[in-house]
Order: C-alpha cells, then sequence, then structure tokens
C-alpha cells in the first residue's frame, strides 16, 4: 500500500487501543455449541516507514478449531479516522502471521486482526496500536553555520545519524548563517504528490539571506521566499521565525507579524502569507502563551521592547519599552512549573550592557522587570536558554561552564553534567509532555549541551532532569562539523489544537522551545 492510500487525519494521538473480540453477524445457533477462539493481547508495534523494513507478528491463537478451517485478515485503519468504521477496506495480510512492508505517512495506525472459522462464521478479533515514524519524521534536527557562513543541516535520529541533509538533497547548503530554526506542526500547504490542500508537520528553515520549509515526512521542500507569500517574486521582506498557536500561524519578519488563520485537522489554506498585521521590526524572539490560546509575547526592534499579540492578531499593545531606543533582546524563554507559566526576556543596553529579564504573565501582562546584577553568569553569558517544565531556571554558558539563574532567589548554580567533557558553546533544553489524556509515547525532556574544537562539535544528551540538573551521564554523543546554532525536535505525531488547547495548561502542550 502506498503512501498516498492512507490520509494522516489525526486530531490528537490514540490512547492505547486495548484489544476487544466480539462477533460477526452470522447465524451461530446455539452459543454453547460453538467452539471458542482466543487471541492474546498483542503488544503496540513501532515502524520505521519507507526503509524496506517488514513488520512481523506472530499472535498468540488458542482454539478448538483445526487449522484448515480458519480464514485469517489483517487490517490496518488511521486511529482517530472515518476509515476505523471501514476497517475492512484495508487488509494487508491473509496469514496467520503478519509479514508487511511498512510504507505508510508517519502517525498512529490501529492493526485489526480478526480470525474466523469458515465453517460456522464464528468470528474473534483484536487490535492494537502501531506507530509509524520516517527517517526524517523523528528525531533532533541541527541547524548548524558551516566554515565558509553558511546554513546546514544534520539529524539525530534513534537509529542514526545523518548529516548534511540540505547538501545531500540539492547540492549546496543554505546561503546566509542562521537566525533560528521553526518545527510547525501541521502547517497548512499544498501537497506537490497530490496537488491537494493539506496539513503536515514543517522544519522552517531561517537565515540571514534565504528562508525555506521542509516536510519532514521526507524532507522534500515545500517553501521558500517566493512561495511562502502572497508577493511571490517580489517579496523583499526578511523572515526571522514561525510558530503555531491555537487557533493560527504567526510569522515575524522585518516589516511585521504575518498571520494565518487555522482550525486544527479541518483547516486547508495553501499556506501561504499575506500583509503583516502588525507592522513594525519584530525579531525572531517569540513565546506562546498559554500554549498559544492567549497569543504571543515578542520582542519589537521598533519599541525596543516586549509586546503582546492576541491569538486572532487582532489586537496589540507594549508590555516593555525602552524610550532611549537602547536596548535589544538577547535571548527569550518560557518555564512552567505546577501549572504558573513564566515568559521570560532578556534584553541588554547596548550603552551601558547593562541586562533587564522581563517576567511575562500567560496573560500577557509584565509581572516584573529585573535588573541583572553585573557580576552574576547571566550578565556575562551569550549562549543563554530556558529550562522548560523541570525547574525555575535560566540556563547560561561562561567561561566555558554551564550555570542556572533562578529569578526567584536571584542565586546561580553550576549544573553537574556527569561525563561531560570540555567547554561548553551550546546549551538547550528540548521538551515536550502530554500528561492526563492521550499517548505519551513521545514524551521527552532533553538537556542538550553542545562542545566546540575547531570546526568540529560534541552534543550531550541528558534525560532524566531533577530540579534542571542531570541525574546520569548524557544517554547519547555525537560528533559532528560546524558550529551548532539552534536545535528541534520532530516527532511524527500531529501537535493539534486539541492538544495545544486542552483544558489544562499541563496536560497538553506544543513542543518547546520557540525561541531562545
Amino acid at each position: 500500500m502506498s503512501k498516498n492510500i492512507i490520509q494522516i487525519v489525526l486530531a490528537m494521538l490514540l490512547p492505547l487501543a486495548v484489544a476487544s473480540c466480539y462477533s460477526d453477524d452470522s447465524s451461530l445457533g446455539d452459543p454453547d455449541s460453538v467452539k471458542s477462539i482466543e487471541i492474546k493481547d498483542i503488544p503496540p508495534q513501532s515502524a520505521v516507514s519507507f526503509a524496506g523494513k517488514t513488520l512481523t507478528i506472530t499472535p498468540e491463537i488458542t482454539t478448538d478449531y483445526p487449522e484448515s478451517d480458519l480464514k485469517y485478515t489483517w487490517y490496518i485503519y488511521v486511529a482517530n479516522s472515518f476509515e476505523e468504521a471501514h476497517f475492512r477496506d484495508i487488509p494487508i495480510g491473509y496469514e496467520r502471521e503478519l509479514n508487511y512492508e511498512v510504507n505508510l505517512n508517519s502517525g498512529t495506525y490501529v492493526l485489526v486482526l480478526e480470525v474466523k472459522s469458515m465453517s460456522t462464521g464464528y468470528a474473534r478479533f483484536t487490535r492494537t496500536q502501531l506507530n509509524v515514524a520516517t527517517e526524517f519524521s523523528d528525531g533532533f534536527y541541527i541547524l548548524k553555520e558551516t566554515s565558509d557562513g553558511k546554513s546546514e543541516v544534520d539529524l539525530i535520529t534513534k537509529s542514526g545519524f545523518s548529516t548534511d541533509i540540505l547538501t545531500k538533497m540539492s547540492g549546496e547548503p543554505m546561503n546566509g548563517t542562521p537566525v533560528s530554526l521553526s518545527m510547525v506542526y501541521q502547517q497548512q500547504y499544498v501537497n506537490p504528490d497530490d496537488n491537494q490542500m493539506g496539513l503536515t508537520n514543517m522544519l522552517n528553515i531561517f537565515t540571514t539571506d534565504d528562508y525555506r520549509a521542509y516536510r519532514t515526512e521526507d524532507m522534500k521542500q515545500i517553501f521558500n521566499y517566493s512561495s511562502i507569500c502572497y508577493a511571490g517574486e517580489a517579496n523583499d521582506d526578511i523572515y526571522y521565525n514561525m510558530a503555531n498557536g491555537s487557533n493560527c500561524f504567526f510569522m515575524t519578519s522585518k516589516k511585521g507579524i504575518s498571520f494565518k488563520s487555522s482550525s486544527g485537522t479541518n483547516s486547508r489554506s495553501t499556506g501561504k502569507f499575506g500583509l503583516p498585521a502588525v507592522e513594525e521590526d519584530v525579531d525572531k524572539h517569540i513565546q506562546l502563551l498559554n500554549c498559544g490560546r492567549m497569543g504571543m509575547a515578542y520582542w519589537s526592534n521598533t519599541k525596543h521592547g516586549v509586546r503582546y499579540l492576541n491569538s486572532t492578531g487582532t489586537l496589540s499593545n507594549d508590555v516593555t519599552s525602552d524610550p532611549t531606543g537602547g536596548q535589544f533582546c538577547v535571548s527569550s524563554g518560557i518555564n512552567r512549573i505546577g501549572g504558573v507559566e513564566n515568559v521570560w526576556f532578556l534584553s541588554e543596553d547596548k550603552n551601558t550592557k547593562q541586562r533587564y529579564l522581563h517576567l511575562v504573565s500567560n496573560m500577557g501582562a509584565l509581572r516584573q522587570t529585573i535588573e541583572i546584577n553585573p557580576s552574576t553568569h547571566l550578565a556575562k553569558a551569550s549562549v543563554i536558554a530556558a529550562c522548560g517544565g523541570s525547574a525555575s531556571y535560566i540556563y547560561c554558558v561562561d567561561g566555558g561552564k554551564l550555570y542556572a539563574y533562578g529569578w526567584a532567589n536571584n542565586n546561580e548554580i553550576e549544573v553537574s553534567l556527569p561525563g561531560q567533557t570540555g567547554n561548553i558553546a551550546y546549551v538547550t533544553n528540548q521538551w515536550f509532555w502530554v500528561a492526563g489524556f492521550g499517548d505519551t509515547t513521545y514524551n521527552f525532556d532533553n538537556l542538550i549541551v553542545g562542545t566546540q574544537s575547531g570546526d568540529s562539535y560534541s552534543l550531550y544528551f541528558y534525560d532524566n532532569l531533577v530540579g534542571g540538573v542531570p541525574t546520569a551521564e548524557a544517554y547519547r554523543k555525537v560528533t559532528g562539523t560546524g558550529k551548532v546554532r539552534y536545535i528541534r525536535r520532530a516527532t511524527p505525531v500531529a501537535v493539534s489544537n486539541l492538544i495545544m488547547t486542552s483544558p489544562s495548561a499541563m496536560r497538553g502542550m506544543p513542543i518547546f522551545p520557540t525561541s531562545e
């Protein structure tokens, strides 16, 4: 079955399917006279698609019927889709043991096994979940700067490490140095395979000279400067970043914030942006408020401060402003502890070098502005990132060491990194957490630190964070060429508006960070 047969219609991940059994609509007569068929529950399955790999399942079946009387049929359908009612339309196997080469779009599917007695018509069924990923859809994308000042991408997956993907696919890296890397889930587009409007998970790359967007299903290029907006070849804007809120998509640029409405899996659009809804110089620093339900906070180069934009793109106002025009944004991030959300922007006065930490609520209101003590590591660091959900910290690198600044007590600690060697040159906390409902298969909370030696980088991946600090050695280390600028986690799930706008802010959220 080709990838075009089944269309992903996921609105949220399917909870683990509990195997169920029932008889078909045939006449069975006296039920006490019917022999039994028992099928042991099949555990959830995972597979990598388009890699020539075969999914093999050998079910455990107990029955009084002779083997010659049994008919086996395996079916598949997209989880939580209209196909569930018509699952018999997609058979994939007719043997007791399933041997199925997986060539499916990434996503969550349900496998159904039917075992039927041909003599009596009696049938039993069992179901299990199948999580499908492609080589590109599930992993950590690394946007790096090459030795000649261009932008290239590496990818770390469970199965391997792919380097210089852009050069391998298009012959050369992107022009310009990296500006930002945005992973947008369920981004609107016109599918080049069938010329139909749809949704897909997309990696958006912004450099000083270029912009491109790639479908993480297969790393096919979808957008560029000419196609992302209706201006086409006449487009002369400079783009910085993109994010999806609860019912919209935002893109920031030299000319302002472009806005597109969306409506989850029912959304259909070409994906192109129109004229900016907010006309001002807005840089890459954008943070979603309350998972995008309350809009976003962003840094305005025009106002030299933090501003707020509501979720419909119709209302914007100042959160902070610098009338002297001397401040610029050094870094930004978001932190959630116990259901309390703090969005922060770290600014610096270009004349005095004094830094200020602006704390913003999830309603877009200023909570506090803290004047950073010049003696702190945060005041001197050039590499800064948020600790997303395990502690109220801001990570910063000073003198090749990693520190965590806590704004509540204005204190700093050095973060111990078991097994890590060399001077640290990069840090990020990548995280995604679904709790209370839904499939937690893709939950993660990774602290990633990088070292640099000449034109070679090394990345250490830590999980098991307690209070923002790793408790064990890195579970993975990779080494590549270039200088790491941004990392974004891609998963094959549809991080839809249903997850992003769940009643509890801690039950579902986008994959972070949006910007550092």
